[in-house]
């Protein structure tokens, strides 16, 4: 699972490495959203998880504290954000994701609890949150690299 977060952010890491702030506007098609939009997508849906991930950590592993997560402004989803500063948000939310699976057992990681998210409960796990979250920020990388031109 942590395997699956580390290589997809890799991979979003060498994306972010051939892309150029004036490529940040590009769209493959004028109704899809620009490159700079996908990556505060990605930034802010992870940071979304996050207070699910604690509630999860406090359920399964009540003996570990909460380590401190989301003391970083990030930029707004309608910002004109430079790359640097995705690259900053990106890395900074996915700190917080690692930090929140960090001394968990594996027992723990797959360990079902109930959360309740916008008035549902759900019997989840960090594991499915933190592998949901992979397959999610996957899917986006390739939305980038078909917008650059750049094959996977």
């Amino acid at each position: 699972m942590q395997a699956a977060l580390e290589q997809n952010f890799d991979e979003l890491r060498v994306l972010l490495d051939a892309c150029s702030d004036d490529r940040l506007s590009d769209r493959l098609t004028p109704a899809e959203w620009s490159v700079r939009e996908i990556l505060l997508h990605v930034v802010h849906s992870e940071r979304w998880l996050h207070p699910q991930l604690m509630l999860l950590r406090r359920e399964v592993a009540p003996q570990l504290p909460i380590p401190p997560v989301g003391g970083v402004t990030l930029p707004d989803t309608e910002s004109e954000a430079s790359l640097p500063e995705l690259r900053w948000a990106l890395t900074s939310v996915r700190e917080d994701t690692e930090r929140l699976l960090t001394d968990l057992s594996a027992d723990q990681l797959r360990e079902p609890a109930n959360i309740e998210l916008d008035g549902d409960v759900l019997d989840m796990s960090l594991r499915t949150i933190a592998l949901t979250a992979a397959d999610h920020q996957l899917f986006h990388v390739r939305q980038i690299q078909r917008t650059l031109g750049i094959a996977p």
